[in-house]
């Protein structure tokens, strides 16, 4: 056993049994509450990769709350936890996870307050996102550490600041690669309020080193340090007309380096600019708007960055910038009919040309409450042109309604927006999601509900860019049994990050994966006598991705998950099995197949 292993077994066993039992315990000044779970049982494991191993399994989960003098002086909390896998019928996990989370309160109730957060966990099943489907099964590990402090004396600006540190690391299951990263940040910000001026500045800096995996055949494994910074201010005045002005700006810089397929360095600055105004002229409510981006390209590398992914290389030539204005206003036309228009103009300056862009339209948002009581929708279009004349008409459309007949219980949405413009300026773009329920209550107990829902993007311009989902479930009850289904499936464009796939307009980089996944699964559980709980339930889900150094690939995960929890006083009896299998079609590993069990006891402690 590892020293880990014994700190976190002394630790629990300090916290559930050595503690004495009372309402509340008070030691030199410091009055402390504790609470917690001890579990014990027989468990076992056996699957292709790691041979078979059972024997008695100890563990438990606790919580240790109190306060020093005074909860505004210094508070503190710690929740340690060791061997939480499948015992616990709240978990499921495959894995014996362990952990602590912690935090510590100073000064609460001054003007000085301060915080410290902490957590460490081992071995936590964890996910490697395929969008629009469950993903692939991964094992993780990671640390943080987060501090903050603030100054909120009156009469003078104040000031909070933070720091924070993370790292943590996956595996892939069906996969040798393990997935890495670490970040750093830290922040401040003050304000103060200046002769009606409530005003304010803040400083942000960044890192994040992170490496990423040749998870399939024919994939490239990836290293990016990265680095960014981030200064803005900002400012705001109440207005006549009951109105309100804001305005800043700010600047931001990254660099980042690589190795992968291609190697080098990538670094720029984006600076950006915004002013608002809000007021109401008669009846009518004015909202004002202007932005202004330096470096387009560069906002979207820098988020691309931040959120793990490698530098990409995009179609877009490096110098770009826009400057975006817009007016919105709304009538109140008829009791439930709300009349909303705006108009927008948009310059850039893309690829060494000058463009510009208007846009304006309207739209009606009215309820039908007499014969279609329940139903709400939003019907309106617009119209763009730019320099050489009319560009086209799109539409915006949304729809809700919820209502009921007899027994029947339903709900619908749709939403469909066409032609609407993006801050980048790239291509026209559209989207559509729509979703509905159906709920009935049969004789003697039984009911049923059906329920739908999907979504579409897509930059029009680039056939075949854009993503799309699908899904559907259902559920019929009766008596405290239940049993449920679902399927859903996706497809679309991605980039790669270290936590998976990200979903990303195809149109805007060169080196996307195209993705598709689908998964379905079942369950049922119940009640059979009183204080006995049975379940049982069944997924899979397959994808596929391609890209420019992807060759096809077929990712399948499949669990099967047998639980039965039987309640008496303070004690549960707990029984789990679980059954899983992933296989990575072109990782050059056997899949991994691994089968879990356990039956044991648990109870909850209220110590002290």
């Amino acid at each position: 056993m590892g020293r880990r292993n014994q700190i976190l077994i002394c630790a629990s066993s300090l916290l559930l049994w050595a503690l004495p039992a009372a309402a509340q315990v008070e030691l030199d000044g410091a009055r402390l509450s504790a609470a917690g779970t001890i579990n014990a049982g027989y468990s076992g494991d056996f699957g292709n990769l790691g041979g078979s191993d059972h024997g008695i399994d100890v563990g438990g989960s606790g919580s240790l709350n109190g306060f020093y003098y005074n909860p505004g002086f210094l508070s503190f909390g710690v929740q340690p936890y060791y061997g939480r896998d499948q015992s616990s019928a709240a978990s499921g996990s495959i894995f014996d996870g362990s952990g602590y989370n912690g935090n510590v309160a100073i000064f609460s109730g001054s003007h000085f307050p301060g915080t410290i957060n902490f957590n460490q966990n081992w071995n936590a099943t964890g996910l490697y996102g395929i969008p629009g489907t469950t993903g692939l099964t991964t094992k993780d590990s990671n640390r943080n550490f987060g501090i903050a402090w603030s100054e909120l004396v009156p009469g003078i600006p104040s000031v909070s600041a933070f720091f924070s540190r993370g790292a943590g690391a996956s595996s892939l299951l069906g996969s040798d690669a393990e997935s890495d990263s670490t970040s750093d940040n830290f922040g401040v910000r003050s304000g103060y309020r200046l002769r009606g001026w409530n005003v304010g500045g803040s400083y942000l800096h960044q890192t994040l080193n992170s490496n990423t995996p040749a998870f399939f055949e024919g994939d490239v494994a990836e290293t990016s340090n990265s680095s960014n910074n981030n200064f803005s201010f900002d400012a705001s005045h109440k207005f006549p007309l009951d109105g309100t002005f804001g305005m800043g700006f700010g600047k931001s810089d990254y660099s980042s380096s690589y190795e992968g397929e291609t190697s080098g360095t990538n670094n720029g600055s984006t600076d950006n600019a915004f002013a608002n105004l809000s007021m109401r002229l008669w009846k009518f409510p004015i909202n004002a708007t202007a932005l202004y981006e330096s470096n387009l390209q560069g906002a979207f590398e820098e988020q691309v960055i931040n959120g793990g992914g490698t530098p990409v290389q995009s179609s877009l030539s490096p110098e770009s910038r826009t400057l975006l204005m817009s007016v919105s206003t709304s009538y109140h036309l008829l009791p439930h009919t709300n009349v909303n228009g705006y108009v927008s103009r948009q310059e850039m300056f893309i690829g060494g040309q000058d463009s510009g862009f208007t846009q304006f339209g309207a739209n009606v948002t009215f309820g039908l409450l007499k014969r279609f009581k329940g139903l709400t929708a939003t019907i309106g279009a617009n119209d763009a042109a730019d320099r050489q004349g009319n560009v086209g008409i799109g539409l915006v459309a949304a729809v809700n309604y919820t209502g009921n007949f007899g027994h029947w219980d339903y709900s619908g949405s749709f939403n469909y927006n066409q032609f609407v413009q993006t801050i980048y300026a790239i291509s026209q773009s559209s989207a559509m999601a729509y979703s509905g329920n159906l709920h009935r209550r049969l004789a003697n107990g039984l009911s049923w509900s059906l329920g739908a829902g999907g979504s579409r993007t897509a930059f029009e311009q680039v056939a075949g860019n854009g993503s799309e989902t699908e899904s559907v479930n259902s559920s019929l009850s009766w008596r405290g049994y239940t049993a449920a289904g679902s399927f859903s499936q996706s497809n679309g464009t991605s980039i790669v990050t270290p936590t998976g796939l990200v979903a990303v307009p195809g149109s805007l980089v060169d080196n996307s994966i195209a993705f598709s996944g689908r998964g379905y699964g079942f369950g049922i559980g119940g009640s059979p006598v009183s204080r006995l709980t049975i379940s049982a339930s069944y997924s899979q889900s397959n994808s596929n991705t391609t890209g420019q150094s992807l060759g096809p690939e077929n990712n399948s995960t499949e669990a099967y998950n047998g639980l039965l929890t039987y309640y008496f006083r303070k004690l549960y009896f707990n029984a789990r099995v679980i059954q899983f299998r992933q296989d990575i079609s072109a990782s050059g590993t056997p899949p991994s197949r691994v089968t879990t069990y356990y039956f044991g006891i648990s109870r909850w402690f209220k110590l002290f």
